[in-house]
C-alpha cells in the first residue's frame, strides 16, 4: 500500500497539469480574498467589509473559498481519469496491487486535496484578513472552515463517482458541471422545497453559503435597539429555508459515503 501511494506522489510530482490547475486554485483564492477583505464599500452607512470583521470572517473566508472547489474537482477527475486513459489500473492490477488498495488510494487522494484545501485557507485567511491576524480573534467561527473540509470531498466524491462511471475525462467534466448548474437545479424545480433540500449538488453547496449580510447589516444598525425581535428575526429568516448546519453536514458526510462506496463497487466490478 506504501508503495503505491509513493506511487501517486510521484505521478503528481511529474504532471504539469497538476501544478498549474493547484497554483490556480491557490492564486484566484488568494486573489479574491486579498481584494474583498481590503474593499472599501459603504450601504447605508454599513461598511460592506464587517462581513470580515468578527465573528463572521471565517465563515466568510470559508464561503469565498467554495467558489474555487470546482478547480479541485475538475483537477481529480482529470487525475482519475487519466489512470483509464493509460491503463494505469491495469499494470498496477498486474503488478500485484489489489483493487481495495487502488481505491483506497484514490480516496486517499480526495482527503490530501481537502486537507490542502484546509492549510490553504487557514493560511491565506490568517495573513490576507487583518482581524484574523488577532491571536484572539483566529478561532471565532473556525468551524466553518472544517465544514468547508467536508464540502470539498463532497465534491470530490461525485467526481469520483462520474469519471468511474463514465471513464472519459473530457465527457465527466462536462456532465459534472451540466448537473451542477443545469440537471440537479431543472429536477428540484419539479419538487417540494422540502425534498429539494436535501439534494446532493443543494446539500454540499450550502454548507458554505452567502454570510447572512442583510441580517448583520441590520444587527449593526440596531446597536441602540431601534428594530423590534420580530423583524430582526424576519431578515435572519431570509435565509433559513436550508438545513441546520448540523444536518447538512450529516447529510453531505452521507452522500459522500455513498459516492465513494459506489464508486468502490464499480470499480470492483470494471473490468480492466
Amino acid at each position: 500500500m506504501l508503495k503505491l501511494i509513493k506511487g501517486e506522489f510521484i505521478k503528481l510530482y511529474r504532471y504539469t497539469t497538476f501544478w498549474v490547475l493547484l497554483l490556480l486554485h491557490a492564486l484566484l483564492f488568494l486573489l479574491a480574498l486579498s481584494i474583498a477583505s481590503r474593499a472599501s464599500l459603504n450601504i447605508n452607512g454599513i461598511e460592506a467589509n464587517v462581513l470580515f470583521s468578527n465573528p463572521y470572517a471565517w465563515e466568510t473566508v470559508a464561503w469565498m473559498a467554495s467558489w474555487f472547489n470546482l478547480i479541485l474537482a475538475l483537477l481529480y477527475i482529470i487525475l482519475t481519469g487519466n489512470e483509464y486513459q493509460f491503463n494505469t489500473y491495469r499494470r498496477q492490477l498486474l503488478d500485484g496491487f489489489s483493487r481495495n488498495q487502488i481505491i483506497s488510494a484514490k480516496i486517499l487522494m480526495a482527503i490530501l486535496f481537502a486537507i490542502y484545501t484546509l492549510v490553504l485557507v487557514v493560511l491565506f485567511g490568517v495573513f490576507a484578513t487583518p482581524v484574523l491576524s488577532s491571536t484572539g480573534s483566529v478561532l471565532a467561527g473556525f468551524r466553518y472552515v472544517l465544514v468547508l473540509l467536508v464540502q470539498v470531498l463532497g465534491y470530490l466524491a461525485l467526481a469520483f463517482l462520474l469519471i468511474s462511471l463514465i471513464r472519459n475525462i473530457a465527457l465527466s467534466i462536462v456532465i459534472y458541471l451540466l448537473y451542477f448548474v443545469l440537471i440537479e437545479p431543472f429536477i428540484r424545480l419539479f419538487m417540494s422545497d422540502g425534498m429539494a433540500r436535501f439534494m446532493p449538488v443543494k446539500v454540499i453547496s450550502n454548507l458554505t453559503p452567502m454570510p447572512d449580510f442583510l441580517g448583520i447589516m441590520a444587527r449593526q444598525f440596531n446597536t441602540g435597539n431601534q428594530l423590534k425581535s420580530d423583524t430582526l428575526n424576519s431578515i435572519s429568516s431570509i435565509q433559513a429555508e436550508s438545513l441546520s448546519l448540523g444536518l447538512n453536514v450529516s447529510v453531505a458526510l452521507f452522500y459522500t459515503v455513498v459516492f465513494f462506496v459506489l464508486s468502490y463497487i464499480i470499480f470492483k466490478r470494471r473490468d480492466f
